[in-house]
């Protein structure tokens, strides 16, 4: 038996003890074999039959191995999917997530093989490990998307505009509108490629949710996607019953609220960390500003005797009229209290302070809680009960028993907010529905945010 024959009977089986056998009678085996542009390498052997340990020890001797196109312009990756080796293929993957963008015949990638083949599973394992990988073209300029499409397999190509549409990375904006656009080398996009083979499912999900779609491209015939849509829709208008509900499922089964919080979590992180930092720096010096007006309001506090009505330098320009008197409100702000530590102003003045200043105090923590929505959640459990705080302040210094009262709900039903949540998380536990959202979230895999907005829903739910 020859030494070439040893060597793929060895990775055909897996033995690895046979293998290192085969090195010490010749340790150059393997260089040999990496110098040779095109050949079935003993990790090209194994990934075809499956031998997982074989293959790993491969990788770890050889990784340039991984990158080598066999005589049939395949790579280990490629032969590892097409002989449904799927623990092994997400095992390489797990080594080297590049290796996805691989290019064998055709130009055809592991990703592309994906979705052409219409594996949602692993192209949303590739998705997950190397994003990048949705970018590669083949030897036609077909994307991922392009090869969903012409071979009808819709749930793939739901699956990578639904991840496009999702993408919170930076740039991904860019990528979005490049992908969902791009040409083939007939000059056809995904719209085009949906008009043509009339997938209407596909064509009314890239028209309601494609905010970057350019429908004004021609393709090599000279038709814009306009124009096939327009043919498609009068081949359309006798649709059945049946096929407009399904349209019309479609349709509902895209939140813009969802699209519109994508949109925002793609703008912070398209923010460098300095303008992050910048931005963090001056929210925080307006909330401690308007934080200490609550404490120290304008015109200071009434102490001692509280009868007389205050007066102003004569010297100073009046502009406001400190006569409560006379005001239009008086009978639905109340009698000013004028108590020792509430504010001077009457509560006519008070109205345009305390709108402002709610303004000016909770954009910033707004802003602050947007931009800081990826560190741990307790981490901002200060800057909450800081609001609380606020809203007590403001309830001490208020000039009369109208904005008391006002103050007094506003800051218990803030303090309130975290207890509701905690019962409708502890009443969500106990609900039989919550073991299949559960499994439904693993299937997403769309991280915390998911759990907060279901249970934000579920508490409001309940509530009102």
């Amino acid at each position: 038996m020859s030494m070439n024959d040893s060597l793929r009977e060895a990775a055909a089986t897996g033995n690895i003890d046979a293998f290192y056998a085969l090195i010490q009678k010749d340790p150059y085996m393997l260089e040999r074999i990496d110098h040779i542009p095109f050949i079935d390498t003993p990790l090209h052997i194994a990934a075809t039959e499956g031998q997982i340990k074989l293959a790993m020890e491969m990788m770890n001797l050889k990784p340039s191995f991984a990158r080598k196109l066999s005589q049939d312009g395949f790579s280990p990756m490629h032969l590892a999917f097409r002989n449904r080796h799927t623990e092994l293929l997400l095992r390489l993957l797990k080594t080297d997530k590049d290796l996805v963008r691989v290019k064998g015949r055709e130009g055809m990638t592991p990703f592309h093989c994906a979705a052409a083949m219409g594996n949602s599973n692993l192209l949303f394992h590739f998705l997950e490990a190397c994003p990048e990988c949705i970018e590669d073209v083949t030897v036609r300029d077909e994307t991922a998307l392009h090869l969903a499409l012409k071979n009808d397999h819709l749930e793939a190509f739901n699956l990578l505009t639904g991840w496009l549409q999702s993408n919170r990375r930076r740039g991904a904006n860019e990528l979005e509108k490049k992908v969902i656009n791009w040409r083939d080398d007939d000059g056809n996009t995904v719209l085009h490629i949906a008009a043509i083979k009339e997938q209407h499912q596909a064509l009314k999900m890239l028209l309601y949710v494609g905010k970057y779609l350019d429908v004004t491209a021609k393709n090599s015939d000279g038709l814009t996607s306009r124009e096939i849509i327009e043919k498609v829709e009068r081949r359309g208008l006798n649709m059945s019953d049946a096929t407009a509900t399904k349209i019309k499922h479609i349709k509902k089964g895209t939140h813009w609220h969802k699209r519109r919080l994508t949109m925002l979590v793609r703008a912070r992180n398209g923010l460098s960390g300095d303008m992050i930092n910048a931005t963090l720096v001056v929210a925080t010096l307006v909330i401690t500003a308007v934080y200490q007006s609550s404490l120290s309001p304008p015109r200071g506090v009434w102490q001692g005797d509280n009868n007389s009505i205050p007066t102003t330098n004569s010297n100073t320009l009046q502009i406001l009229d400190d006569n409560y008197n006379k005001s239009r409100f008086k009978h639905l702000l109340g009698e000013e209290t004028r108590k020792t530590g509430t504010t001077v102003m009457n509560p006519d003045m008070y109205y345009g302070f305390w709108v402002y200043n709610l303004i000016a105090y909770g954009l910033p923590v707004l802003l602050t809680v947007f931009l800081l929505s990826n560190v741990p959640r307790l981490l901002l459990i200060p800057l909450y009960y800081l609001s609380v705080s606020y809203f007590y302040s403001m309830t001490i210094i208020s000039p009369s028993s109208f904005w008391v009262d006002v103050n007094y709900i506003l800051a218990n039903v803030t303090a309130a907010i975290p207890f509701a949540l905690l019962f409708g998380v502890i009443r969500l536990w106990m609900s039989p529905n919550y073991k299949e959202f559960r499994q439904l979230h693993r299937l997403l895999r769309s991280g915390n945010l998911v759990i907060i907005m279901f249970i934000f829903n579920y508490v409001i739910d309940f509530f009102f």
